[in-house]
């Protein structure tokens, strides 16, 4: 089995790249492939849901392909080695926890702000009326999303940011991961506040796992509230 030796410093110009490329395809989705599917007639809920998996299933696809680069076979034993998918320790849950409260807070507590800052600004997200209904489409768009996004920002990019920027790795990733956000570049200085949680448990206990649990849990509640109304009607 492969051995934690093989993962190479990765430096902060390839960070960049790694981060922005996907940044720039997603915008791409956004400003681009969306419109281009609603055109055909498809909703624009489906249509928004099939450009933004798109982006979602191309991380997956990068991951594999860095890994097969570094010699890792493609198995989920080494896979889980490579990517740090461990089991939940006690300790692990003792960051976790504590991280994900402070996750929702300020996620709450931003939005409220982002909310008064639109209103001042006269602005209005152009993501925001997209009317949700397709329940099992969102389901699957979410753990995607997830899934891809942590195996590639904290599995595979991470562990080789903390060979070259040591303990200072997380803020790298954390700024880093708010950059590819920039196809909804009203919401970056906001995620910027709050983006450092994630890459900051995961250095910290090692385990991408953690990561996964906040990211989920944090997007899984925006999508229940947004469903909520389709659940109890």
């Amino acid at each position: 089995m492969k051995q934690q030796g093989d993962v190479r410093p990765m430096r902060f110009w390839q960070s960049l790249l790694l981060f922005v490329i996907p940044g720039l395809y997603a915008a791409f989705a956004q400003y681009v492939i969306f419109p281009s599917i609603v055109r055909l007639g498809i909703s624009e809920e489906n249509a928004y849901n099939a450009a933004h998996l798109t982006a979602f299933l191309g991380l997956i696809v990068a991951t594999i392909i860095a890994l097969r680069r570094e010699g890792w076979a493609l198995s989920w034993a080494t896979m889980k080695e490579r990517l740090r998918l461990q089991r939940m320790s006690l300790a692990a849950w003792k960051w976790t926890l504590p991280f994900l409260v402070l996750y929702l807070l300020s996620g709450f507590v931003l939005n409220v702000l982002a909310q008064f800052v639109y209103q001042r600004l006269g602005f209005w997200p152009p993501d925001a009326d997209i009317p949700l209904t397709n329940v099992p489409y969102i389901l699957i768009l979410l753990i995607v999303n997830v899934i891809s996004e942590e195996f590639w920002w904290r599995g595979y990019i991470l562990p080789r940011q903390e060979l070259a920027h040591g303990r200072f790795a997380w803020i790298v990733n954390g700024l880093l991961w708010s950059v590819f956000h920039l196809f909804k570049w009203w919401a970056v200085p906001f995620m910027l506040l709050k983006h450092w949680m994630i890459p900051f448990v995961a250095q910290r206990t090692r385990n991408t796992t953690p990561a996964i649990l906040i990211h989920l849990f944090s997007n899984g509640i925006g999508v229940f509230l947004s469903i909520m109304p389709l659940l109890t009607a």
